[in-house]
Parts: C-alpha cells; sequence; structure tokens
C-alpha cells in the first residue's frame, strides 16, 4: 500500500497568507512563488531558533504557529503586507536578541529591520492616559513606528480570539494587567479608530470590558441572545429596504451599517445611568448624503428630513428618543439626525442621517469620536 502523504500544515498556513498578502499589496512584481519561498524561509528560520534555544529566557518568545496567527490577522484584519508579516513571524526571536537587526536587514531587507527595531523601542514606550494626543489624527499606516504597534495590536486580537488573557503574555507588554488594560483603553483603541479600522476598534474594546468588568460583559452577551451573525443577517434585511426605498426616490447616498459591540452597549448603560432594556441601538445604520456640495446649510437640513418623513412611512419612529443635533448641534460642532425606529415584528434599530459635510466633521473635526471617547 502507498504510503499517505501527510500535508505540511505550515507551508499550507503561509501559502494562505501568502495570498492574502497579494492582495493586500497588488503588487504585479509579485507572485506566490516569490512570496512563499520568503515567507517560509523567516519562518524555518524560527523554528530553527527555537530547537536551538529551548533553555533561554523566554519573555516574547511564543510558537512559530502563534507567530503565524499574528501575521495572519496582520495582513486580514489590519489589511498589511509582506514588511509586516516576515516582522510578526521573526519579532519575538528578534527581542530575545536571538537574531541581529543585521541579520535580518540582509537576509529579509531594511524595512523588516526598521519596523523590528521599532517594536524593540516600544518595549521601553511610555505609555500614559495622553499619549494618543501626541499622534497624527490620521496616522500613517506604512511608516515603521506604527506597523510596529499595528502587531502589538494583532497580537492582542489572537489573545482575544485565543479566549484566555494569560499573565506571561502580559508582560510582553507591560508589567501588569492594570497597566496593561489602561494602555488598550487610552492609547490602541483609540489609534484604531484614528486609522478608521472599526472592527478592529470594536474586538479590542470588548477585549478590555471582557478582563475590567468581566461580570458585566457576559451580562450584556447573555441579554443579547442572537449572535453577531445573526444580528448582522437582520440588519442586511432592514438596510436593503432602505436602500430600495431612498434610490427609487432619486436620492443620492452612501449607507453604513454597524452592530453594537457588548463595549459600545456597556459605555451607553453607564452614559445613560439605564438598564440594557434602555438601549435601543443595538443596530444601527448610517445614510450620508451625497452630491451635497452646491447646497446650502438649510438645504441640506431640509433634504435629511425628507429622507427621514421616506423612512417614516416604512418604520414607526420612537419620537421620545428622536434625538435632533441638525437643527442643534452639538457644542463640539456635531450634526447629525439619530432616530430610533421599529420594524413591524416591533424590533428597535438606530438611524442616523447626515450630509457628506456633516460626516467629515463627525470624522475628523471636533466632534471625531476618539476624541470625546479618549478623554471619557
Amino acid at each position: 500500500m502507498q504510503k499517505r502523504n501527510e500535508p505540511n500544515i505550515n507551508s499550507w498556513n503561509l501559502y494562505q497568507l501568502a495570498r492574502v498578502i497579494i492582495q493586500n499589496e497588488r503588487d504585479n512584481d509579485r507572485d506566490l512563488n516569490t512570496i512563499c519561498p520568503i515567507l517560509n524561509e523567516a519562518f524555518e528560520c524560527v523554528e530553527k531558533i527555537e530547537q536551538e534555544a529551548p533553555s533561554l529566557p523566554s519573555q516574547y518568545m511564543r510558537s512559530g504557529q502563534d507567530s503565524l496567527q499574528v501575521a495572519m490577522v496582520a495582513v486580514t484584519e489590519l489589511s498589511l503586507g509582506l514588511t509586516a508579516s516576515l516582522s510578526a513571524i521573526l519579532l519575538p526571536a528578534f527581542l530575545e536578541g536571538l537574531i541581529s537587526s543585521k541579520t535580518i536587514e540582509l537576509k529579509f531587507g531594511d524595512k523588516v529591520a526598521l519596523v523590528l527595531e521599532e517594536a524593540k523601542t516600544l518595549q521601553n514606550y511610555r505609555i500614559q492616559d495622553d499619549t494618543i494626543r501626541n499622534y497624527a489624527s490620521e496616522p500613517d499606516i506604512h511608516s515603521p513606528h506604527i506597523v510596529a504597534i499595528l502587531l502589538t495590536i494583532a497580537d492582542i486580537i489572537r489573545l482575544h480570539c485565543s479566549g484566555v488573557l494569560l499573565e506571561h503574555e502580559m508582560l510582553k507588554y507591560v508589567g501588569s494587567s492594570s497597566q496593561f488594560l489602561s494602555h488598550l483603553k487610552y492609547f490602541y483603541i483609540p489609534l484604531c479608530h484614528r486609522m478608521h479600522l472599526y472592527e478592529v476598534q470594536a474586538k479590542l474594546a470588548d477585549f478590555w470590558l471582557k478582563h475590567s468588568d468581566t461580570l458585566s460583559y457576559y451580562y450584556i452577551t447573555a441579554k443579547l441572545g442572537m449572535t453577531k451573525l445573526q444580528r448582522r443577517q437582520r440588519l442586511e434585511i432592514i438596510s436593503e429596504e432602505i436602500r430600495t426605498l431612498i434610490t427609487n426616490n432619486n436620492i443620492e447616498f452612501v449607507m453604513k451599517t454597524r452592530i453594537k459591540s457588548v463595549y459600545s452597549i456597556w459605555y451607553k448603560i453607564q452614559k445613560l445611568n439605564v438598564n440594557f432594556e434602555g438601549i435601543y441601538d443595538l443596530s444601527a445604520i448610517r445614510i450620508i448624503l451625497t452630491s451635497t456640495n452646491t447646497k446650502t446649510i438649510e438645504e441640506e437640513k431640509i433634504l435629511c428630513w425628507t429622507v427621514f418623513s421616506m423612512l417614516s412611512q416604512l418604520y414607526t419612529p420612537m419620537y421620545e428618543i428622536m434625538r435632533d443635533w441638525i437643527s442643534v448641534p452639538r457644542s463640539s460642532g456635531y450634526e447629525s439626525l439619530h432616530l430610533t425606529l421599529k420594524t413591524a415584528e416591533d424590533e428597535p434599530f438606530e438611524v442616523q442621517i447626515r450630509t457628506e459635510r456633516m460626516d467629515y466633521i463627525a470624522e475628523h473635526g471636533d466632534a471625531a469620536h476618539w476624541k470625546y471617547k479618549c478623554s471619557s
């Protein structure tokens, strides 16, 4: 009988990693035949170091598979490329001093070496509650410093997905769990928002809550009942109804949807001092009206109210909790119409209506979400 060849799991994972890298970088000069050997060389380098240095200090060392998972998170959730992937694989050995910056530069290029040097600097980086204010409103996601920070975020997501937070894992970043969680809240989470990594931001925020207020986290999770996928599917049905309605009325717009994260629900419960049943925006749709550059502010307002009138014919408005920040903007300059509507099945959901100008102020001006959240 012919011996069955078992698949090389590492090679398969590296192949999958290479495919995503190609999609992210869109570099016609690179293909699987060029990227896979480079990734494999880095992975084999780390495996060799693991075998030869089992008794050395292991503050930063993690298994090659863990490093591969960090690289996969970096490319799939943070849209990073080959440099970040190689850095993720090589980082633990580099931090332990088992491979030099010069060797890395010769084998994998100066960009990888620069990211690793930045990652090493971050080990002694003093993050304060106001550190985020020293960063640009839209940081350069390709700079070595930011890539090094994003690799830390990718590692945190890996821990989050594993379901546990190990004390020795946190020591890679800071000396205690409380300090680690403080860095999450005041630095990593708002930084993700500045880079428009909203899904990642939500994951980190849920991770923070899970380990800061575990009882509240599981209470809200239990109250939600449906899985996030089920809620997402239900929201897609509603959003398609709204999309058809507005399109049929010849109004130009873009639509965004979101499922409120566990952290966001908790935050709102604390802020409004209500119970879970008092949160009506577990699902939300944002309607951004486009082609409004030539309209006056008054015409923008009329258009927003016109869309509200159309939605009122399809769903039941809950007027008692409507928020009109178009007629009277917030002190930060924030303008938007917030509505809570109910479907025929009595399901509440939130709709935000704003123009492109209003949306820019909300995302980049003094009303930007990260500005008031990180100062809370």
